[in-house]
């Protein structure tokens, strides 16, 4: 299968994984550099404090701080001097440019001075003089350089020797490298004689950054073949009982209604496949159903007709010796004739009634003129075995119904009754009203249904086949339960064999 829902699901869930490792991914590597640089310049600004505080208690230090603006010993006359407050040129310097002092020597106290420094801030350390615009830090320059420092960094120190702690990454583009720069004010009997500054490059950092977004990015990998995996025992999980469920059905399709899908699930699926199953299960009622209307329809035509066909080749080769056998032939014919034309009617009327699309034609009426005109029409019938009908029905029993089909469910009813009620004893129809609606009950003193018949008697061809009821053709109570079910009444029965039977048909809803 070309677009199979395996693939696509297996698919989907890898594309989602993926997208959402990368936004995670992306959003992680974001606030882990802007953390980790965060924690960086907190972490140098407080190696800046430390250090700071430290300055005054280190000799060498506070001489440097003091120290006049004098040129590193061995300097000749002939290398360029930059004095505090003054540019070349002997011209007053007012914050135009810094005079930066290195010191290299390796047997000098100063430069030991700013290793050790350097060691302590694990960065570089200059040191700024508040009153002489002079930082010293360790290099290796021979001279004295004046320095035009950028504006953001002169901005820093001016705030830091107003006693504010600063950070920044100003000084980058005259370290010639991206660096963060943590400042502290030099404290000395309650006065700011200098400041400290502790550069840091970014590429310690940097690399630090790369480290952990190279063990992210390994832990995304491992992370997505360990959820590919997952992904794909979900589109297994979603896909196989849908595969199930598709053989079911093909195997419904080529007629094996015996197949079931075998899912047991407590979710969605699992109820469409209980479904699907329940469907296969009618499906093979319905079959089995019917074939025995079949077979049962084949056997009721089968009689009529071979009776028929007998008494007309016994009337086509002349074979009755007297008139008063001919004419008991051709009564027989007219009889069996008869009997194709109640089934034919009785199979037709039935057929109509289930069909979806057969409507009945509905009107506002009372039932109980309904069911006054079929004791009317059958009392008839009922006094050639003298048998009396007794009924209390009285009005009214209003409901939307058709007229025609009711009169046919109590004519039904009723001549059940008459065939299988002896002679000379009554049928008794009762009316009851409730709140819940009403009730008819049509009850008989005839020879009963037995109870393993009685759960069968609306089905067709399930009707008593005993000699008082050779005529039927067993499809009138299941058109009177089609009558019922169209209205939405229930129509049902108790029966004692030997007793009689009580037909019951009762309204749903009280009117």
């Amino acid at each position: 299968m070309k677009h199979s829902l395996f693939k696509k699901l297996l698919f989907y869930f890898s594309a989602v994984l993926l997208i959402f490792s990368l936004l995670m991914g992306s959003v992680f590597s974001f606030l882990f550099v802007r953390h980790s640089q965060d924690v960086h310049q907190e972490e140098m600004q407080k190696r800046a404090i430390a250090l700071a505080a430290a300055i005054p208690a280190m000799e060498e230090a506070a001489q440097l701080l003091q120290e006049e603006d004098n040129p590193p010993a061995g300097q000749t006359n002939g290398q360029k001097i930059c004095r505090p407050g003054m540019r070349r040129g002997h011209h007053r310097m007012m914050n135009q440019g810094w005079c930066r002092r290195q010191y290299h020597d390796p047997d000098s106290r100063q430069t030991t001075f700013f290793n050790q420094l350097n060691e302590l801030g694990d960065g570089e350390v200059w040191l700024v003089s508040a009153d002489s615009h002079m930082i010293r830090s360790y290099g290796t320059q021979n001279e004295d350089i004046l320095t035009d420092l950028p504006p953001a960094a002169e901005e820093l120190i001016a705030a830091v020797l107003q006693g504010k702690n600063s950070r920044s990454q100003a000084f980058s583009p005259l370290l010639e490298t991206p660096s963060i720069t943590a400042a502290a004010p030099i404290y000395q009997d309650g006065r700011i004689t200098g400041a400290i500054l502790l550069h840091h490059s970014l590429k310690n950092m940097e690399d630090n950054q790369r480290q952990g977004i190279r063990i992210l990015v390994i832990s995304l990998l491992l992370a997505l073949v360990l959820t590919a995996g997952l992904a794909w025992i979900l589109a297994r999980h979603f896909s196989q009982p849908l595969l199930k469920m598709q053989q079911t059905a093909r195997a419904f399709a080529q007629g094996d209604l015996t197949a079931r899908t075998g899912i047991a699930q407590q979710d969605e699926i699992g109820q469409l496949a209980a479904n699907l199953d329940a469907l296969g299960a009618e499906l093979e009622h319905s079959r089995t159903e019917r074939q025995d209307f079949l077979a049962a329809i084949s056997h009721e035509l089968r009689t009529p007709l071979t009776i028929l066909r007998g008494t007309l080749e016994l009337l086509w080769h002349d074979l009755t010796s007297t008139p008063e056998q001919k004419k008991n032939c051709q009564q027989q014919a007219m009889s069996s004739l008869s009997t194709l034309e109640r089934l034919v009617g009785d199979l037709l009327e039935l057929t109509r009634l289930q069909n979806p699309g057969f409507v009945l034609q509905m009107e506002k009426l009372d039932a109980a003129e309904v069911f006054q005109d079929a004791i009317r029409q059958m009392q008839i019938i009922a006094e050639r075995k003298q048998i009396e009908i007794e009924s209390n029905i009285h009005p009214p029993l209003l409901m939307q119904g058709d007229y025609g089909r009711l009169r046919q469910l109590l004519i039904i009813l009723l001549d059940n009754a008459i065939k299988f009620s002896p002679e000379n004893s009554p049928i008794i129809i009762r009316q009851q009203v409730n709140q819940q609606g009403w009730q008819l009950t049509v009850e008989d003193h005839g020879c009963g249904i037995s109870p393993a018949e009685l759960p069968h008697i609306f089905n067709r061809f399930r009707s008593n086949r005993e000699a008082s009821n050779q005529q039927g053709t067993g499809l009138g109570l299941a058109i009177a339960q089609e009558i019922a079910q169209r209205h939405g009444l229930q129509l049902t029965c108790e029966s004692q064999l030997d007793k009689g039977s009580k037909f019951t048909i009762s309204s749903r809803t009280s009117e």
